[in-house]
């Protein structure tokens, strides 16, 4: 008996001992976890005030939370630009006291950045007398141009009733605006210690430079964005205005005031929209999808699938054999209704994906989407005679098509043979509206097209071809040269190969 009681006695020791090792190693874990959490809390926050430097609060709370793309993910983006500067800033802070100086610019940038929130643009530049925001990045938005152009305009009236005390206090300030339109690269720019958001391209170009000739309390804006905001604003036709930086003049004009009814906008308002061309967007009510980084990647996967199959009629089995190709039949079905399920509740709008009898369709009278109004254009122009608005046509199709389908969320069979049979239609419906220009002499509108679609895929050698015919019409050999070089080194870089002998014998004809 003593010799078991002896050995329940360390039987019970080794049991605490044991108890307390597993405890101290729990222990262990759970400091490393909090320091694990420390250190993301922390960075969070760090990066937290690094994008509110940029972004509104919410937006920046967003983009932490995973709501967001990385802003500051390198990338392509079609953006509206407004530039502003303070006319007559250095004269008054050259004869101001600091604390004036302080008290003008504190009001002056609360006062702008207030508006700059209410119209979700993203504030790029800062400086005493400048500021530049962009529109349509991070937060993708339906009239990035029209929404600058209304930013604009509560500008100039907030700013003209701000400096009336100082003006009667005999300083002499104003506020030009530059607003213009175009693609431009965004991402972080900068070094390891100090780093941001930078938008860079030739519409910041176009917008600091139109800033920089526009009068005092004008607003000036490029033909690009004129264009899109046309039908919302009244605007004065300035004529061809020089630029400092620029090889030509560039046609600008003077927005002037909102229009009392604006017209309906080109892009139908349907409860949800899907972007998939340069980018993937999904807007439910005008509101971006409220993401997380709890929701998983295979509801949207199953909506870029639909997508890309046509979006009308596709068979279930199609898309199960995209996504789940290694599950048998009863785990792939299963695993489709239930991310369908999900799909919908991200949506949250009734009855936009419609299942029937094994098809999935996206009703078009509640889901737009860019793509199928791409191949409905593209049908248009295909099958328009010679009396069709080539030049509209041509305008609508380059709005359409402000990339490739998905050109970086994937690389999947799937998201690649989409991607192949687009891309070509766009070239084949280029060609068609630019062949249409250059038999009726229109040279410079040709040349246009086709740089601007070079743009969006300069790996279309007959787009080079095409342009290089219209500069030798229209006597610019010196610039068809320019782009044979621009053709030949991207073929070479990017493909491996040589221009083709038709591009070739086109060359021969510029020695």
């Amino acid at each position: 008996p003593e010799l078991m009681a002896r050995v329940k006695s360390l039987l019970r020791i080794k049991q605490f001992n044991d108890t307390v090792l597993r405890q101290a190693s729990e222990l262990a874990a759970l400091n490393t976890g909090l320091e694990q959490r420390v250190r993301e809390q922390v960075t969070q926050l760090d990066r937290m005030g690094q994008l509110k430097r940029f972004f509104a609060p919410a937006l920046a709370e967003r983009i932490v939370a995973g709501d967001l793309d990385d802003p500051l993910q390198t990338r392509r983006r079609e953006v509206t630009v407004v530039f502003l500067d303070l006319r007559g800033f250095t004269g008054f802070a050259d004869t101001s006291e600091p604390e004036e100086v302080m008290g003008l610019l504190r009001e002056y940038h609360g006062a702008m950045g207030k508006l700059i929130d209410d119209h979700q643009g993203t504030l790029e530049q800062l400086t005493p007398d400048t500021l530049m925001v962009v529109f349509n990045d991070p937060v993708i938005v339906q009239d990035p141009a029209p929404r600058a152009a209304r930013m604009a305009l509560a500008m100039r009236e907030r700013f003209s009733a701000m400096i009336e005390p100082w003006l009667r206090r005999g300083h002499d300030i104003a506020l030009s605006i530059g607003i213009a339109h175009g693609y431009a690269t965004i991402g972080t720019i900068g070094y390891d210690t100090r780093a941001g958001y930078g938008v860079i391209g030739r519409v910041t170009n176009l917008a600091t430079r139109l800033c920089s000739v526009a009068q005092r309390g004008q607003i000036l804006v490029g033909t690009a964005a004129a264009e899109l905001i046309a039908p919302l604003c009244d605007l004065e036709d300035v004529g061809q205005v020089e630029l400092r930086g620029f090889a030509r003049p560039v046609s600008a004009h003077a927005l002037i005031t909102l229009k009392a009814a604006p017209a309906t906008p080109a892009t139908p308002r349907a409860p949800v929209q899907v972007f998939t061309l340069g980018q993937f967007a999904v807007l439910a009510n005008g509101q971006p999808l409220a993401l997380s980084r709890k929701v998983q990647k295979r509801p949207l996967d199953l909506l870029r699938v639909l997508v890309a199959e046509g979006g009308t009629g596709v068979e279930t089995r199609a898309i199960m054999q995209w996504l789940w190709p290694d599950a048998d039949g009863d785990a792939a079905q299963s695993s489709f209704d239930s991310t369908l399920y999900r799909l919908r509740k991200l949506i949250g709008v009734e009855g936009v994906i419609v299942l029937s009898e094994g098809r999935l369709t996206l009703d078009a009278d509640k889901c737009w989407v860019d793509v199928r109004a791409f191949d409905e254009l593209v049908n248009a122009i295909e099958h328009a005679g010679d009396q069709a608005p080539v030049t509209e046509l041509a305008r609508e199709l380059l709005r359409l098509y402000p990339g490739h389908f998905l050109d970086k969320d994937s690389q999947e069979p799937w998201a690649v043979g989409a991607r192949d049979r687009v891309r070509a239609r766009f070239t084949r419906a280029v060609t068609t509206l630019g062949s249409q220009l250059e038999e009726a002499g229109q040279w410079p509108q040709a040349i246009a097209l086709y740089a601007r679609a070079l743009e969006l895929d300069n790996l279309a050698e007959a787009l080079y071809r095409r342009l290089m015919i219209c500069h030798r019409a229209n006597g610019e050999p010196a610039e068809a040269l320019n782009v044979y070089r621009r053709c030949k080194d991207m073929l070479s870089i990017v493909l491996s190969t040589r221009p083709s002998p038709e591009t070739e014998a086109i060359r021969a004809t510029l020695a």
